[in-house]
């Protein structure tokens, strides 16, 4: 694998806001995760990370993704962690910004896409990844545009609304010309539906907002040719946004 390894994070994000008393719970979570870690401890310490980070907390999001990706703690699945570094990327982490960019170059856990590599590497706006050079994508401007694919939420879950709102995720193969994605988010209620969110990013992860507890959604991605116009809708996948917040801290000694 060609990042090497890196230490997890124990501290705040640069930019994120202090914790509140919503956010306790994951933090102590986390921090027995981190004690679990510091005393060698992977197995114990990934699965409080990741109870933490379904939570929605940042540090935690970065801390499975990098278990994923190495293998340290639990089993190596490079798709997992392009899920979760999409997660803490949208949450102000620069470095799961950079990885996940890493990963769309070199095809491990998500397709090969030289446009979304570029893309999360200027997000990321490290040292390392200014004045990368990336070998382009094939292109073929006659080719049917292909649909993205929806990684998170999936289908039919309840979902925690972390910072900012809900986290969603998907990947893209290459496109036959340079592509921009939409992302719509409908409201379901029982007399039929309505937009609550509607954007645009070149990135494959972002946080739409409304997310109220209890409420049932519905979000699709698509995928739009920035220079003709051309268009390829995704599914409609539903959701909703648990009305528990935070998960309950570990159990003492």
């Amino acid at each position: 694998m060609r990042r090497g390894r890196h230490a997890l994070l124990g501290l705040c994000l640069a930019g994120l806001p202090a914790p509140d008393a919503a956010a306790e719970a994951p933090r102590i979570v986390f921090d027995e995760a981190m004690r679990f870690d510091l005393a060698g401890e992977g197995q114990a310490a990934f699965a409080l990370f990741r109870r933490a980070a379904e939570a929605g907390l940042p540090e935690a999001e970065f801390n499975v993704a990098a278990m994923l990706d190495s293998g340290r703690g639990t089993a190596q699945d490079p798709a997992g962690a392009a899920l979760w570094y999409g997660r803490a990327a949208i949450h102000g982490s620069r470095r799961a910004a950079y990885d996940l960019g890493q990963l769309y170059e070199a095809g491990e856990g998500v397709p090969r896409n030289a446009d979304l590599a570029r893309a999360w590497f200027a997000a990321s706006d490290l040292p390392a990844a200014r004045g990368r050079t990336i070998a382009p994508d094939a292109r073929d401007g006659g080719a049917v545009l292909s649909r993205p694919t929806p990684v998170t939420p999936p289908s039919g879950t309840a979902v925690v609304a972390g910072p900012g709102g809900v986290p969603l995720v998907w990947t893209s193969p290459p496109q036959p010309e340079p592509v921009r994605f939409l992302v719509e988010v409908r409201r379901l209620d029982p007399s039929g539906s309505r937009e609550v969110f509607s954007g645009t990013t070149d990135l494959s992860a972002l946080l739409a907002l409304p997310a109220e507890p209890g409420v049932a959604y519905a979000w699709r991605v698509s995928a739009v040719a920035a220079g003709s116009g051309r268009y390829s809708v995704g599914p409609w996948i539903h959701f909703r946004v648990d009305p528990a917040a935070g998960v309950a801290p570990p159990p003492g000694p």
